[in-house]
Order: C-alpha cells, then sequence, then structure tokens
C-alpha cells in the first residue's frame, strides 16, 4: 500500500507521516528532504542554480537515500547529510529548483525509482503528481500563521535565530507562488482528503488518518 501525505510547509505532515509509519511498521519517504539534499549540494557551488545544472545533477544520481520505519537518511559520498538539510538558506534554494519544471520530471522518476513497494509517502505533492496511483491520499494544512509559529519553534529548538516575521512573510510568498506554476502548480489531489490542523494536535490528526486508513483497507 502506498499512502501520501502531503502539504505546506509547517502544517505537520512531517510528523504526522513518521507517526503513520510507524504505526504501520511500514518505510518512510520525506521528499522535501530529498529536495533539501539536491539544494544543499548544489548551495555549495553556486548562490542561485540553473535548471540545467539542477536536473544534471539529479540526473548523476549522486545520493543514497535509505527509507525506514519512522525515518530516513541521506549520504552523499559516503557521509550521511542529513542533519545538515534543515536551514533555512537550503530550504530556499530547494524552493527555488522546485520550480523548475525539468527539475521536477526528473526528480519525481527518481522517487519512483525509491518507492518499490509499500510505503508512506511525505511531501508538497506526492498523491498529486509523483504517486498518484496511490491507495490512498491525505492532504494536511493549516492557517498560514499557525505555520509560521511551528517552524519558528522548530528553528528555536534546535538552536536557530530566526524572526517569525520573516518565515510568516516566506511562508506566504512561497504558497503564492507555487500556486501560481504554469506547470505543476501546488494544490491537492482530487481524491486526496483535506485535513486542516490547526486547532489539532499531532495524536488527534494521526488518528483521523489511522481510521481512513483502516477503512481503506476494509473497503478493498
Amino acid at each position: 500500500m502506498k499512502i501520501t501525505i502531503d502539504g505546506p510547509a509547517g502544517s505537520g505532515k512531517s510528523t504526522v507521516a513518521r507517526l503513520i509509519s510507524l504505526r504501520l511498521k511500514i518505510p518512510y519517504l520525506e521528499t522535501g528532504t530529498v529536495y533539501r539534499a539536491f539544494a544543499y549540494i548544489l548551495s555549495r557551488e553556486e548562490e542561485n542554480p540553473n535548471e540545467e545544472r539542477a536536473v544534471n545533477l539529479v540526473r548523476g544520481r549522486p545520493l543514497e537515500v535509505k527509507m525506514d520505519v519512522g525515518s530516513m537518511e541521506i549520504h552523499y559520498k559516503g557521509k550521511d547529510i542529513t542533519g545538515e538539510l534543515g536551514g533555512e538558506d537550503v530550504g530556499k534554494v530547494a524552493s527555488i529548483i522546485a520550480s523548475f519544471p525539468s527539475f521536477k520530471e526528473e526528480i519525481n522518476k527518481y522517487f519512483r525509482e525509491i518507492v518499490k513497494g509499500q510505503a508512506v509517502i511525505e511531501g508538497r505533492d506526492a498523491g498529486l503528481y509523483i504517486f498518484p496511483d496511490a491507495d490512498i491520499k491525505f492532504f494536511i494544512t493549516a492557517s498560514p500563521e499557525e505555520r509560521a509559529k511551528r517552524r519558528w519553534k522548530q528553528l528555536r529548538d534546535r538552536g536557530e535565530e530566526v524572526s517569525y516575521e520573516e518565515i510568516l512573510r516566506s511562508i506566504r510568498e512561497r504558497d503564492e507562488r507555487d500556486a501560481k506554476r504554469s506547470k505543476y502548480p501546488f494544490k491537492p489531489a482530487e481524491d486526496a482528503l483535506i485535513i486542516d490542523t490547526t486547532n489539532m494536535t499531532v495524536e488527534e490528526v494521526t488518528t483521523h488518518i489511522l481510521k481512513e486508513i483502516y477503512r481503506c483497507v476494509s473497503d478493498m
């Protein structure tokens, strides 16, 4: 079974997807972290990567993505770089390369190579563009203010000094930019179950999703 959990940054999808993976004991793939891994490599070489360079990097398959239950690791040149991908600077480059249509086409092929069997796949458009044939799809969202607060707390807990206002501005700008893309616009899949997590706890969201998954399985 392939389960996709999509949503904008700060919606809580990553935490929930890991919990779903653990509860169901099936592997987990966080597509955004793979984007960040490519952004990390590119950002070390150039501040504003172009589309051709980004596409060629993916085609070279330089990463080793290790999926596991509730976790994943990304290795580059034999080194685990997973813990180096969370910064805002890497996130900005990831947002840039995600806007390149040919890059998205290539990285989507890559994701399909990685996921061979059942998995919980978390991202922004996993159910819409990467695995449109997924067995069950969720789209988790929250208000921009709530998402900015969550992201601010996450970064602060990691010891990074960041501005809530700057994060909120960045979230709103990315939402607008991604939604207006002429190709691969950011939106829920038509058959996705939409969940607004603004006033929900992580456990409430997880329980709700698990109930829907069990219902789906029983109907198969």
